[in-house]
């Protein structure tokens, strides 16, 4: 180790993250000192190809990865590839682990685009990403940064959250993701020390040929991150499956959960719907046993504990208000509350006077169970209801009561019974259905080893017993795990139980969701000491069976390669009738599972896309213009902006190039923008190199089931069936992105500067030597599409977006290379389409640099800001008013 990889020693001298540069980006500000007491090793120099390629191996990854040649740095590779090949080689080197997940996901080249339930345990000693500190104070000294500013940048562990003007202590990042789950990237020859990312968010499953990393090893003590408001956190709760990843067994947004912070001895709260961030319900009493009320709306907990022979209150606390409506239920004792909504539709809370070892009867006789009315933020008049506690839960209709602690009993129609042989059970939760089902947890019994056929430990087994105790079924927690604390999850759903699992060292380390149909287990939360989860989805919902599923992959699969070639269906006649087509789309039903999902891992690319294809069908009426392109239109053209005569939407996005803007136009705007009158499409001659193979509709969205679906159903041209919309509305989306549908598709960039004097192109500029074949296949699709809008009476405005003037002084046409001396030759090209097709204009902002975009118009080196976008938009306004 000391061979390969260099020691950094722990100090009291401090290293700055951030800057306080005016103008910088509000995630690489203020300055943070931090200061590392620690020691830790890292490696000298970035991975190599050879190295990644001598750890990851077939065991690993079904395809091998093309990550160039061996003698290099590891480029095209994800963070969650990085991830791995730090496990597999601490694997080889007889270490920790210091990452850990439920399962992978590889794309068609092999690389590892998600992590199911990723964390991450600081305090093991493995091999590891090293934090942006870490990485930041080797860095800073020359002795040890040997190839830190050379041309790869580099992931680092880190989620990236914001800085504070303060000193933190062994500061390992932000304590959970943000809502696009972006990953650091330090280094690169173009790059400041500060700087965190690229022109775009970096997600871990993005890949590029200018992003490696390198590994460190050295357990953190006493990590402090600080949340995404900014607050310290010394035991962080992360959220480690979104909203997004639920959707199979939720199909809904409306999705909470409550659980008890055992390090914090507070309630904490997550609102799926909301940012997923976790809030904490500070309380004056211990809390204890949570549930959620049918409507989502409050919560009800109480003050003892299952298996304690002590009095205990219950309470009753609104989610969404801070700390107000806090309510006490007066009686002498009440434990365990549980919500239900009775036949005649009363909401009440069942509670017993007592949750003790129930092994006695006498004891357990001493007990008893009640239930209370609660409306209008109001407990009302206790009535008791059985003899016992029967804190396990109680039916709909009262028919069916059941209890464990440490016998498992039930009352079925007012007759009192033992089941499962009278052998020790704890953890009882009766379902929230009409099933009556069971859910439990034993200490490895005869009668359960008999149902599992074989031996298992403690609590490793979650079994499930029908309404007459029967057992049913059992889930097997995974290898190093025990189940505890199972509930039924609430707001109906009958297919679902919330548990959390024990460590080898008996900690509480996560909060999963067991879905019944195929014994899947996904983890939700992970923190130092969570207990007595209680998870709430909205409304009944249809569970996703093992058999829908194995449908829907194949169908995946089997359309994949139709997505792709997406140009044939796009050019087919319109044969049928409109009377034929209204009656085929009026008898048409929706796959709930696939329409309008147009996002999988919520990757940047695939929400920025997502959010436009809401306004895809949202303003297919109504829109005369359509903007395509990069993320350069994207901030630069303002559609509220133009004037009112024109209705205009701005379809670009980031990434966008010529094949994306060809394949939303032939199979979404031109089939269905019956009104649209002029098209404004990007060219961005630096970027004509990307073709098909760099598209996201070539890339990506044949994985992505919505795209999927429109593919299998011709991009719906005999009319969009009713409810499209509504699903694409409601598949859950990352919120920094909501900007788009408000302004119909445009986003400012935040804050104005000046263009830099020193610049330099990222890419070859000599590209057109061995490239034209590339230009040729994109100014086909740029062609084509003039030739398809000429058939339908529709003009296209050719736009090229103003890059940094000062390009022209380096034989740079722009950001992405080609040679100034080349550029002349593909605009007369430009110029040559605008003679051949009358209903073509090429409108260039950029000029060889001589353009009159000036400081303080823009944001980079090849985005406007708001003022920038201004100037745009009003002269492609005055434009599309000269042309007939």
């Amino acid at each position: 180790m000391q061979r390969q990889m260099l020691l950094v020693e722990g100090s009291k001298d401090t290293v700055v993250l951030g800057t306080n540069k005016k103008g910088a980006k509000i995630d690489e500000s203020p300055e943070m000192e931090v200061l590392l007491d620690y020691d830790y090793w890292v490696d000298g120099h970035k991975v190599t190809c050879g190295e990644f390629k001598s750890v990851i191996d077939e065991s690993v990854v079904e395809n091998r990865i093309d990550c160039g040649p061996d003698s290099l740095p590891v480029v095209n590779v994800t963070f969650f590839d990085a991830v791995l090949f730090a496990n597999e080689k601490s694997k080889t080197e007889n270490l920790d682990t210091v990452y850990e997940y439920s399962s992978a996901e590889f794309d068609k080249d092999g690389r590892c685009v998600n992590l199911a339930g990723l964390s991450f345990l600081l305090n093991r000693k493995g091999f590891r990403l090293p934090t942006e500190a870490e990485w930041v104070k080797v860095a800073s000294q020359k002795d040890k940064c040997l190839d830190c500013f050379e041309r790869e940048k580099e992931y680092v562990n880190d989620y990236k959250g914001i800085f504070k003007n303060e000193v933190m202590i062994n500061y390992a990042g932000a304590s959970s993701t943000n809502d696009v789950d972006e990953r650091i990237i330090k280094g690169g020859a173009s790059s400041s020390l500060y700087s965190r990312g690229g022109t775009y968010p970096v997600s871990p499953s993005t890949y590029d040929d200018y992003i490696g990393f390198r590994l460190a090893i050295g357990v953190i003590p006493d990590a402090a991150f600080l949340d995404q408001g900014g607050k310290i956190v010394n035991s962080p709760v992360k959220v480690v499956s979104s909203v997004l990843k639920l959707w199979d067994y939720t199909k809904t947004s409306k999705v909470k959960l409550v659980f008890k912070n055992e390090a914090t001895g507070n309630l904490n709260y997550i609102d799926y719907d909301n940012e997923s961030k976790v809030v904490e319900l500070v309380d004056s009493v211990p809390a204890y046993h949570p549930d959620i009320s049918p409507d989502g709306s409050k919560v009800a907990y109480c003050t003892g504990i299952e298996g304690l022979d002590r009095k205990s209150q219950v309470y009753v606390r609104n989610l969404d208000d801070g700390n107000s409506g806090i309510v006490k239920l007066d009686v002498e004792s009440a434990a365990i509350p549980r919500w239900n909504v009775l036949e005649n539709g009363d909401t009440v809370i069942t509670y017993v006077t007592g949750a003790g070892n129930n092994s006695s009867g006498k004891s357990f006789k001493s007990m008893s169970t009640w239930q209370v009315p609660f409306a209008n933020g109001k407990f009302g008049k206790p009535v008791k209801l059985f003899d016992g506690s029967y804190h396990g839960g109680v039916s709909e209709d009262g028919r069916l009561a059941v209890t464990g602690a440490k016998i498992l009993r039930a009352n079925v129609n007012g007759k009192e019974t033992v089941w499962y042989n009278g052998e020790q059970s704890c953890n009882v939760s009766l379902s929230r259905d009409f099933s009556k089902r069971t859910s439990f947890l034993d200490f490895h019994s005869a009668t359960g080893e008999k149902f599992v056929g074989d031996k298992y430990k403690v609590h490793e087994i979650l079994f499930v017993a029908d309404s007459t105790g029967n057992l049913i079924q059992y889930v097997k927690a995974p290898y190093g795990y025990a189940f505890d604390h199972p509930e039924w999850v609430t707001g109906r759903v009958n297919q679902n139980i919330v548990a959390t699992f024990t460590n080898s060292d008996g900690a509480h380390s996560k909060i999963v969701l067991v879905h019944l149909p195929d014994s899947s287990i996904t983890y939700l939360v992970e923190g130092d000491e969570l207990w007595h989860p209680s998870l709430w989805i909205q409304g009944k919902t249809k569970a996703l069976s093992s058999s829908s599923a194995s449908v829907e992959r194949s169908e995946l699969s089997s359309s994949s390669e139709e997505i792709a070639s997406n140009s044939s269906s796009s050019r087919n006649d319109e044969k049928s009738s409109s009377s034929s087509s209204e009656n085929l789309v009026e008898k048409f039903v929706l796959d709930e599972d696939s329409a309008g999902f147009y996002v999988k891992n919520n990757e940047f690319q695939e929400a920025h896309w997502s959010y436009k294809m809401e306004l895809v069908w949202t303003y297919m009426d109504q829109a005369d213009v359509v903007v395509f392109g990069s993320s350069r239109p994207h901030h630069g053209i303002i559609p509220d902006l133009f004037s009112k005569q024109f209705f205009v939407v701005n379809l670009a996005s980031a990434h966008g190039n010529l094949h994306s803007s060809y394949y939303m136009a032939v199979n979404y705007v031109l089939p269905h923008y019956k009104k649209l009158k002029y098209i404004i499409i990007e060219i961005a001659l630096d970027r004509l190199w990307l073709t098909k193979q760099n598209s996201f509709f070539y890339l990506k969205s044949p994985e992505i089931k919505g795209y999927v679906y429109d593919a299998n159903h011709d991009f719906w041209k005999l009319g969009v069936p009713e409810g499209l919309l509504e699903h694409t509305q409601n598949v859950p989306k990352a919120s920094s992105y909501s900007a788009n549908l408000t302004e119909r598709g445009y986003m400012p960039l935040k804050g104005c500067s000046d263009w830099r004097s020193s610049v330099y192109a990222e890419r070859d500029v000599a590209w057109l030597d061995t490239g034209r074949v590339r230009l040729e296949e994109t100014l086909g699709y740029l062609t084509e599409i003039i030739q398809l809008a000429k058939a339908k009476g529709i003009k296209v405005v050719g736009v090229e977006m103003p890059l940094n003037p000062n390009y022209k002084n380096v034989n740079a046409y722009g950001k992405y290379g080609l040679r100034n001396s080349d550029a002349p030759e593909i605009i007369e090209r430009l110029n040559a389409l605008t003679q051949k097709y009358d209903n073509f204009t090429f409108f260039d902002q950029h000029k060889m640099g001589e353009h009159d975009y000036l400081n303080g118009m823009n944001y980079d080196d090849d985005h406007l800001c708001r003022a920038g976008a201004e100037q745009m938009t009003h002269r492609l306004d005055s434009l599309l008013k000269t042309l007939k």
